[in-house]
Protein backbone atom coordinates (compact mmCIF):
# COMPACT_ATOMS: atom_id res chain seq x y z
CA UNK A 1 0.00 0.00 0.00
CA UNK A 2 1.15 3.40 -1.06
CA UNK A 3 2.16 5.90 1.77
CA UNK A 4 -0.04 8.50 1.05
CA UNK A 5 -3.40 5.86 0.52
CA UNK A 6 -2.03 4.81 4.13
CA UNK A 7 -2.00 8.50 5.15
CA UNK A 8 -5.16 9.05 3.93
CA UNK A 9 -6.91 5.86 5.70
CA UNK A 10 -5.54 7.31 8.75
CA UNK A 11 -6.51 10.89 8.63
CA UNK A 12 -10.52 10.74 9.50
CA UNK A 13 -13.26 12.57 7.16
CA UNK A 14 -13.97 15.80 8.33
CA UNK A 15 -18.02 16.51 7.54
CA UNK A 16 -18.72 20.14 7.23
CA UNK A 17 -20.73 21.85 9.64
CA UNK A 18 -24.64 22.18 9.07
CA UNK A 19 -25.82 25.93 9.23
CA UNK A 20 -28.53 27.05 11.37
CA UNK A 21 -31.04 26.72 8.28
CA UNK A 22 -29.66 23.41 7.02
CA UNK A 23 -30.16 21.87 10.58
CA UNK A 24 -34.20 23.42 10.58
CA UNK A 25 -34.32 22.26 6.81
CA UNK A 26 -33.70 18.79 8.32
CA UNK A 27 -35.60 18.87 11.26
CA UNK A 28 -38.53 19.82 9.12
CA UNK A 29 -38.21 17.07 7.03
CA UNK A 30 -37.83 14.63 9.25
CA UNK A 31 -40.77 16.11 11.14
CA UNK A 32 -43.22 16.08 8.13
CA UNK A 33 -41.62 12.50 6.27
CA UNK A 34 -42.61 9.67 8.05
CA UNK A 35 -39.76 6.94 8.06
CA UNK A 36 -41.73 4.16 9.49
CA UNK A 37 -42.36 2.52 6.47
CA UNK A 38 -38.52 2.90 5.31
CA UNK A 39 -37.47 1.94 9.33
CA UNK A 40 -39.54 -1.44 8.41
CA UNK A 41 -38.42 -2.06 4.57
CA UNK A 42 -34.48 -1.94 6.55
CA UNK A 43 -35.33 -4.05 8.76
CA UNK A 44 -36.91 -6.83 6.76
CA UNK A 45 -33.72 -6.04 4.10
CA UNK A 46 -31.69 -7.24 7.34
CA UNK A 47 -33.36 -10.07 8.43
CA UNK A 48 -33.20 -11.67 5.12
CA UNK A 49 -29.57 -10.55 4.71
CA UNK A 50 -28.48 -12.16 7.96
CA UNK A 51 -30.63 -15.52 7.36
CA UNK A 52 -29.23 -15.73 3.42
CA UNK A 53 -25.39 -15.32 4.44
CA UNK A 54 -23.96 -17.18 7.36
CA UNK A 55 -22.35 -15.07 9.66
CA UNK A 56 -18.65 -15.77 10.24
CA UNK A 57 -18.81 -15.80 13.75
CA UNK A 58 -22.23 -17.48 14.82
CA UNK A 59 -23.98 -15.54 17.28
CA UNK A 60 -23.95 -17.02 20.98
CA UNK A 61 -27.66 -17.17 21.81
CA UNK A 62 -28.45 -15.74 25.61
CA UNK A 63 -29.69 -18.43 27.72
CA UNK A 64 -33.31 -18.70 28.21
CA UNK A 65 -33.91 -16.64 25.08
CA UNK A 66 -35.68 -18.54 21.93
CA UNK A 67 -34.23 -19.36 18.61
CA UNK A 68 -36.06 -18.10 15.83
CA UNK A 69 -37.08 -20.49 13.40
CA UNK A 70 -37.63 -18.21 10.64
CA UNK A 71 -36.64 -19.47 7.33
CA UNK A 72 -34.42 -17.92 4.09
CA UNK A 73 -38.05 -18.09 1.99
CA UNK A 74 -39.81 -16.46 4.56
CA UNK A 75 -37.66 -13.53 5.18
CA UNK A 76 -37.43 -13.44 1.47
CA UNK A 77 -41.23 -12.95 1.11
CA UNK A 78 -41.62 -10.70 4.24
CA UNK A 79 -39.01 -8.17 2.82
CA UNK A 80 -40.71 -8.23 -0.71
CA UNK A 81 -43.70 -7.72 1.14
CA UNK A 82 -42.81 -4.81 2.87
CA UNK A 83 -40.71 -3.16 -0.44
CA UNK A 84 -43.93 -3.64 -2.69
CA UNK A 85 -45.82 -1.40 0.12
CA UNK A 86 -43.34 0.69 0.24
CA UNK A 87 -43.29 1.02 -3.60
CA UNK A 88 -46.88 1.71 -3.36
CA UNK A 89 -46.05 4.90 -0.63
CA UNK A 90 -43.69 6.09 -2.84
CA UNK A 91 -45.87 5.97 -5.70
CA UNK A 92 -48.81 7.43 -3.81
CA UNK A 93 -46.31 10.48 -2.73
CA UNK A 94 -45.68 10.85 -6.26
CA UNK A 95 -49.13 11.20 -7.24
CA UNK A 96 -49.35 13.61 -4.73
CA UNK A 97 -47.18 15.70 -5.83
CA UNK A 98 -48.18 15.59 -9.35
CA UNK A 99 -51.58 16.23 -8.12
CA UNK A 100 -50.28 19.28 -6.11
CA UNK A 101 -47.71 20.52 -8.78
CA UNK A 102 -51.09 20.46 -11.00
CA UNK A 103 -52.86 22.44 -8.28
CA UNK A 104 -49.94 25.03 -7.81
CA UNK A 105 -50.49 25.44 -12.09
CA UNK A 106 -54.04 25.81 -11.49
CA UNK A 107 -53.86 28.03 -9.14
CA UNK A 108 -51.12 30.08 -10.74
CA UNK A 109 -53.26 29.88 -14.02
CA UNK A 110 -56.68 31.27 -11.78
CA UNK A 111 -54.54 33.67 -10.52
CA UNK A 112 -53.85 34.82 -14.17
CA UNK A 113 -57.62 34.65 -14.58
CA UNK A 114 -58.72 36.82 -11.95
CA UNK A 115 -56.13 38.94 -12.80
CA UNK A 116 -56.77 39.66 -16.43
CA UNK A 117 -60.89 39.82 -15.00
CA UNK A 118 -59.63 42.42 -12.61
CA UNK A 119 -58.10 44.29 -14.94
CA UNK A 120 -61.53 44.04 -17.46
CA UNK A 121 -63.61 44.48 -15.09
CA UNK A 122 -61.93 47.77 -14.06
CA UNK A 123 -61.58 49.01 -17.69
CA UNK A 124 -65.45 48.18 -17.65
CA UNK A 125 -65.74 50.32 -14.66
CA UNK A 126 -64.06 53.00 -16.36
CA UNK A 127 -66.19 52.90 -19.70
CA UNK A 128 -69.21 53.08 -16.58
CA UNK A 129 -68.05 55.84 -14.94
CA UNK A 130 -68.09 57.41 -18.08
CA UNK A 131 -70.91 56.45 -19.55
CA UNK A 132 -72.74 57.78 -15.95
CA UNK A 133 -71.17 61.28 -16.65
CA UNK A 134 -72.36 61.38 -19.87
CA UNK A 135 -76.12 59.79 -19.27
CA UNK A 136 -75.59 62.85 -15.84
CA UNK A 137 -75.17 65.18 -18.30
CA UNK A 138 -77.80 64.32 -21.05
CA UNK A 139 -80.04 64.27 -17.92
CA UNK A 140 -79.21 67.89 -16.84
CA UNK A 141 -79.05 69.38 -20.40
CA UNK A 142 -82.80 67.63 -20.38
CA UNK A 143 -84.07 69.25 -17.39
CA UNK A 144 -82.25 72.45 -18.74
CA UNK A 145 -84.56 72.13 -22.38
CA UNK A 146 -87.63 71.04 -20.14
CA UNK A 147 -87.39 73.61 -18.34
CA UNK A 148 -86.61 76.59 -21.05
CA UNK A 149 -89.69 74.38 -23.15
CA UNK A 150 -92.05 75.28 -20.35
CA UNK A 151 -90.88 78.99 -20.40
CA UNK A 152 -91.56 78.96 -24.40
CA UNK A 153 -94.90 77.60 -23.66
CA UNK A 154 -95.65 80.01 -21.87
CA UNK A 155 -94.67 83.28 -24.23
CA UNK A 156 -97.53 83.67 -26.85
CA UNK A 157 -97.40 82.00 -30.42
CA UNK A 158 -95.08 83.38 -33.30
CA UNK A 159 -97.83 84.84 -34.91
CA UNK A 160 -99.00 86.77 -31.96
CA UNK A 161 -95.81 88.59 -31.67
CA UNK A 162 -95.24 89.37 -35.11
CA UNK A 163 -98.43 90.82 -35.01
CA UNK A 164 -97.44 92.60 -31.91
CA UNK A 165 -93.90 93.19 -33.30
CA UNK A 166 -96.30 94.80 -36.40
CA UNK A 167 -98.40 97.09 -34.68
CA UNK A 168 -95.51 98.35 -32.85
CA UNK A 169 -93.58 98.82 -35.69
CA UNK A 170 -97.11 101.05 -36.62
CA UNK A 171 -97.25 102.79 -33.57
CA UNK A 172 -93.54 103.84 -34.25
CA UNK A 173 -93.65 105.20 -37.84
CA UNK A 174 -97.21 106.78 -36.81
CA UNK A 175 -95.30 108.81 -33.64
CA UNK A 176 -92.56 109.48 -36.35
CA UNK A 177 -94.57 111.05 -39.15
CA UNK A 178 -96.62 112.70 -36.10
CA UNK A 179 -93.17 114.07 -34.85
CA UNK A 180 -91.89 115.34 -38.06
CA UNK A 181 -95.53 116.88 -38.81
CA UNK A 182 -94.82 118.66 -35.24
CA UNK A 183 -91.11 119.91 -36.83
CA UNK A 184 -92.04 121.26 -39.98
CA UNK A 185 -95.40 122.50 -38.16
CA UNK A 186 -92.91 124.25 -35.91
CA UNK A 187 -90.87 125.44 -38.24
CA UNK A 188 -93.27 127.38 -40.06
CA UNK A 189 -94.79 128.97 -37.25
CA UNK A 190 -91.07 129.60 -36.39
CA UNK A 191 -90.93 131.47 -39.47
CA UNK A 192 -94.07 133.01 -39.51
CA UNK A 193 -93.14 134.51 -36.31
CA UNK A 194 -89.83 135.35 -37.17
CA UNK A 195 -91.42 137.28 -39.97
CA UNK A 196 -94.67 139.26 -38.01
CA UNK A 197 -91.38 140.48 -35.58
CA UNK A 198 -89.56 141.61 -38.82
CA UNK A 199 -93.01 143.11 -39.79
CA UNK A 200 -93.38 144.82 -36.32
CA UNK A 201 -89.93 145.95 -36.37
CA UNK A 202 -89.62 147.89 -39.78
CA UNK A 203 -93.74 149.02 -39.05
CA UNK A 204 -91.55 150.41 -35.85
CA UNK A 205 -89.04 151.89 -37.55
CA UNK A 206 -91.79 153.61 -40.30
CA UNK A 207 -93.78 155.13 -37.37
CA UNK A 208 -90.62 156.74 -35.58
CA UNK A 209 -89.94 158.04 -39.46
CA UNK A 210 -93.24 159.25 -39.82
CA UNK A 211 -93.35 160.87 -36.31
CA UNK A 212 -90.09 162.86 -37.45
CA UNK A 213 -91.99 163.79 -40.22
CA UNK A 214 -95.22 165.02 -38.21
CA UNK A 215 -92.80 166.84 -35.87
CA UNK A 216 -90.98 168.40 -38.81
CA UNK A 217 -93.92 170.00 -40.19
CA UNK A 218 -95.41 171.12 -37.15
CA UNK A 219 -92.04 173.80 -36.49
CA UNK A 220 -92.63 177.61 -37.26
CA UNK A 221 -92.83 178.79 -40.60
CA UNK A 222 -90.13 181.30 -39.61
CA UNK A 223 -87.56 178.42 -38.88
CA UNK A 224 -85.31 177.94 -41.76
CA UNK A 225 -85.24 174.46 -42.99
CA UNK A 226 -82.28 172.68 -43.51
CA UNK A 227 -80.70 172.47 -46.93
CA UNK A 228 -81.21 168.50 -47.05
CA UNK A 229 -83.59 166.98 -49.53
CA UNK A 230 -84.72 164.08 -46.72
CA UNK A 231 -86.42 167.04 -44.40
CA UNK A 232 -89.57 168.19 -45.42
CA UNK A 233 -90.38 171.87 -45.61
CA UNK A 234 -93.42 172.33 -45.14
CA UNK A 235 -96.11 171.68 -42.02
CA UNK A 236 -99.11 170.20 -42.37
CA UNK A 237 -102.52 171.78 -43.28
CA UNK A 238 -104.40 173.68 -40.80
CA UNK A 239 -101.70 172.32 -38.25
CA UNK A 240 -100.43 174.88 -35.55
CA UNK A 241 -96.06 175.17 -35.20
CA UNK A 242 -94.55 173.87 -32.33
CA UNK A 243 -91.25 174.92 -31.49
CA UNK A 244 -88.30 172.38 -31.75
CA UNK A 245 -87.58 172.70 -27.74
CA UNK A 246 -91.30 171.45 -27.03
CA UNK A 247 -90.66 168.35 -29.19
CA UNK A 248 -91.05 165.62 -26.67
CA UNK A 249 -89.27 162.09 -27.54
CA UNK A 250 -91.45 158.74 -27.47
CA UNK A 251 -89.70 156.46 -25.36
CA UNK A 252 -90.80 152.35 -25.33
CA UNK A 253 -93.77 152.03 -22.88
CA UNK A 254 -94.27 155.87 -22.62
CA UNK A 255 -96.69 158.15 -24.09
CA UNK A 256 -96.57 161.77 -25.92
CA UNK A 257 -96.93 164.46 -23.64
CA UNK A 258 -97.23 167.90 -25.20
CA UNK A 259 -98.78 171.18 -23.13
CA UNK A 260 -102.18 172.31 -24.23
CA UNK A 261 -100.73 175.68 -24.80
CA UNK A 262 -98.45 174.38 -27.96
CA UNK A 263 -100.72 171.21 -28.90
CA UNK A 264 -103.48 172.62 -31.80
CA UNK A 265 -107.22 172.03 -30.50
CA UNK A 266 -107.97 169.28 -32.77
CA UNK A 267 -104.91 167.66 -31.74
CA UNK A 268 -105.84 168.38 -27.72
CA UNK A 269 -108.87 165.50 -27.96
CA UNK A 270 -107.11 163.06 -29.64
CA UNK A 271 -105.60 160.17 -27.57
CA UNK A 272 -102.08 160.15 -26.85
CA UNK A 273 -100.00 158.29 -29.41
CA UNK A 274 -98.04 155.44 -28.13
CA UNK A 275 -95.20 153.55 -29.30
CA UNK A 276 -95.33 151.94 -32.46
CA UNK A 277 -98.45 154.25 -34.11
CA UNK A 278 -98.19 156.72 -36.82
CA UNK A 279 -100.14 159.24 -36.76
CA UNK A 280 -101.98 159.53 -40.18
CA UNK A 281 -102.71 163.14 -41.72
CA UNK A 282 -106.14 164.93 -41.21
CA UNK A 283 -107.36 163.93 -44.99
CA UNK A 284 -107.01 159.60 -43.95
CA UNK A 285 -110.35 158.15 -42.96
CA UNK A 286 -111.15 158.82 -39.30
CA UNK A 287 -111.83 155.10 -38.88
CA UNK A 288 -108.76 154.09 -39.74
CA UNK A 289 -107.18 156.48 -37.95
CA UNK A 290 -109.03 155.46 -34.53
CA UNK A 291 -108.42 151.72 -34.96
CA UNK A 292 -104.67 152.57 -35.52
CA UNK A 293 -104.85 154.17 -32.16
CA UNK A 294 -106.68 151.67 -30.33
CA UNK A 295 -103.78 149.48 -30.91
CA UNK A 296 -101.25 148.67 -28.41
CA UNK A 297 -96.94 148.11 -29.02
CA UNK A 298 -96.88 144.50 -30.51
CA UNK A 299 -100.40 143.84 -31.40
CA UNK A 300 -101.23 143.17 -35.01
CA UNK A 301 -104.79 143.90 -36.83
CA UNK A 302 -107.27 140.76 -36.77
CA UNK A 303 -107.54 140.90 -40.76
CA UNK A 304 -106.41 137.79 -42.44
CA UNK A 305 -103.07 137.62 -43.89
CA UNK A 306 -100.16 135.31 -44.68
CA UNK A 307 -98.59 135.87 -42.01
CA UNK A 308 -101.65 136.03 -39.27
CA UNK A 309 -103.09 132.60 -40.69
CA UNK A 310 -101.82 129.37 -38.58
CA UNK A 311 -99.98 127.05 -41.25
CA UNK A 312 -101.94 123.78 -42.48
CA UNK A 313 -101.40 120.53 -40.37
CA UNK A 314 -100.73 118.58 -43.38
CA UNK A 315 -97.58 120.54 -44.58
Amino acid sequence: MPPSDAQAAQQPIVVPPLSAEEEDQIILARITNDERPLRRVIKKFHNYTALSHAPIVPPVPAPGAPVPSTSVEDAREAFLVELASFQLMLRKSVMICEAEARQVEEYQREKDRINDEHGTLRGQIEQLKTGLEHEQMLRRRKMEYDFVAEKVNTLPSREELEQTIKSLENDMAAIRAEHDTQNRTIQAQKSALDNIVADLGSLRFMGKDREAAVSSDQSPEDTPAPETADAPTNATEGGTAVPEKMEVEVEEGEEETVPDSVVPAEEAGEGDIEMGEVEEPEFKNKGKKKREEELEEGEASDASSLLSDPPDDDD
